[in-house]
């Protein structure tokens, strides 16, 4: 999870919350309360037994979770 091109300031993660409780999906976020364009917010563990079925898992997350803030660059 990195921070979304555009977006600094304090961190708000979207699209998040269908995989919080998703079985095999651990999303560790690592703490920092600021974000920053391509700055590493945090990382998905997707754990499946077929490695195509966890890949399908991790590029849809990917497409979904962004980390953004309220406030734009200038």
């Amino acid at each position: 999870i990195v921070g979304e091109p555009g977006h600094s300031g304090p961190v708000a993660y979207i699209g998040i919350e269908p995989f919080l409780e998703l079985p095999g999906v651990y999303i560790h976020r690592y703490g920092k309360k600021i974000t920053r364009p391509h700055r590493k917010m945090g990382h998905v563990t997707v754990v499946r037994d077929s490695l195509d079925e966890a890949l399908e898992i991790a590029q849809h997350i990917k497409e979904e979770v962004k980390a953004i803030s309220c406030q734009s660059q200038s």
